[in-house]
């Protein structure tokens, strides 16, 4: 059986050795490490080749010009030769059981197409934060419960993942999506045509939370609420009417999106103009009267109502999940 871990990457030196190692010292030796430089600035290049060489199954490729996220992480997977193909970002990084556990998870669970675990969330310095861990209790999940979950937002902890490369070619790699939520569509995608998944709880792998000092994520808004839209209009709302499911679902699911994406309109790292433009992508994804009133209480200075509120309901969940959790162990 042969295995290539993925990482795609983008101006990530000061991570992507930590990666890179992470991927080579498992338990079970992959057969290739593939990094895919999306054309970076800094010195992720020179670190990459530093590190071929002394790690002989790494190839490094490097894009001409800036890709995005979609493209640059398809031409990834795309140059796997394994039959079992891990997507890792570059500023993440792996258990050295990682590899050994879930394609051992992925053959108990033979009609699973992807397989993810537990995560631990890391600072910029490596000190753990949270523990992300999903609710369910079964570890192979068929794909028709996978879609129904889906609805509800992305049923991963992170998104480090070990694929089946059949999984993937009938998905057509991330071929065509945008360059947020593709995860969440790609996943939601390979559910569509009937393949299940596979979940440990234990953690295995590292996710890196980091302080975005220029704002540049808040900044891409604009492409989040659209790549949401599309999860739903392309993969969801297709499958649910292709099985006879009812739909209300869906459209409840994008309204309360609509309402948690609307925040960004209180924001003022964007102008009039740019908060029209949002405003009418987040129409795109809900016209319902429970999302466009949102929209119109933030576009009118009564948003801090509703921030007020959410912050009020995240904490009590907060309380709760955790609650729930001590009664599990």
């Amino acid at each position: 059986m042969k295995i290539s871990v993925c990482i795609p990457t983008y101006n990530q030196a000061n991570y992507v050795e930590k990666a890179v190692k992470s991927a080579f010292l498992q338990t079970l030796t992959p057969t290739e490490i593939i990094v895919s430089d999306d054309c970076s600035t800094d010195a992720t290049l020179s670190v990459l080749q530093k590190l071929a060489v002394e790690i002989p199954i790494l190839k490094i490729y490097r894009q001409s010009d800036n890709q995005g996220i979609a493209k640059n992480t398809d031409h990834c997977l795309r140059s796997a030769i394994g039959d079992i193909i891990v997507r890792l970002d570059s500023d993440d990084y792996l258990s050295p059981e990682y590899i050994e556990r879930l394609s051992a998870l992925l053959q108990k669970c033979p009609n699973a197409g992807y397989a993810h675990c537990a995560i631990q969330e890391v600072d910029e310095k490596g000190n753990f934060l949270k523990e992300r861990r999903l609710f369910r209790k079964e570890v192979c999940q068929s794909a028709d419960d996978a879609l129904k979950s889906a609805v509800f937002g992305y049923r991963v902890a992170a998104n480090v993942i070990m694929f089946k490369r059949e999984a993937l070619v009938r998905a057509d790699y991330l071929r065509g999506r945008a360059n947020f939520a593709e995860d969440y569509h790609l996943t939601a995608s390979i559910s569509s045509m009937g393949f299940a998944n596979a979940y440990d709880s234990e953690i295995l792998a590292y996710y890196r939370v980091w302080v975005d000092a220029g704002k540049a994520r808040q900044k891409r808004k604009l492409a989040e609420i659209n790549g949401l839209r599309r999860v739903f209009e392309e993969v969801l709302e297709p499958s649910f009417k292709s099985r006879n499911w009812n739909v209300n679902v869906i459209e409840r699911s994008k309204a309360n999106y609509a309402c948690i994406q609307a925040d960004c309109l209180g924001w003022n790292i964007y102008n009039n103009q740019e908060k029209k433009e949002l405003a009418v992508e987040l129409e795109k994804l809900s016209a319902s009267k429970k999302a466009k009133t949102t929209v119109w209480m933030y576009l009118n200075g009564a948003g801090f109502i509703l921030t007020g509120y959410s912050k009020m309901v995240s904490f009590f969940k907060q309380i709760a999940k955790k609650i729930i959790a001590g009664l599990r162990s």
